[in-house]
């Protein structure tokens, strides 16, 4: 199988980032921050119940409208971490956040789908906090008794 690190080694912003100025260390931070998005987005989702989504959304096919939405949610979780740990500037991030979010989405699906994992299920383990939901979950039920 493939690991996280092995992943964000592949993904190249490199045209993307160029152009609005951003230094080598911007160009980790964002993809690491891309990264947190994704693992957060993942773990929000899964916890509300749409694994489907989720599976829809790191397989190799076509985005269903609700895993397009869930994209766009990224995009708008990727421009809250640059914008609460980076320090870049409002108008940088409008400008990258949909193109970055799309590309190492791209590469994250296209390492899998290479891989033998056409169906994300590697991916959406690899950011999913299991712990988290089954605490979550039981905790949860409690509620339902």
């Amino acid at each position: 199988m493939f690991g996280l690190e092995d992943l964000m080694k592949n993904v190249d912003l490199g045209d993307i980032l160029e152009k609005v100025g951003l230094s080598d260390k911007d160009k980790k931070e964002v993809t690491n921050q891309a990264a947190d998005a994704i693992k957060y987005r993942t773990n929000k989702e899964k916890a509300r119940g749409n694994d489907g989504t989720m599976a829809n959304l790191f397989s190799a096919n076509d985005n269903n409208e609700d895993a397009n939405k869930v994209a766009k949610k990224l995009e708008g979780d990727l421009a809250h971490n640059l914008k609460n740990k980076s320090g870049m500037s409002e108008s940088i991030i409008d400008k990258i956040k949909s193109a970055v979010m799309s590309k190492v989405m791209g590469s994250f699906t296209g390492d899998a789908a290479k891989s033998g994992d056409k169906e994300g299920n590697g991916l959406m383990d690899m950011f999913t906090d299991n712990d988290m939901i089954s605490g979550l979950k039981s905790k949860l039920g409690g509620f339902f008794k």
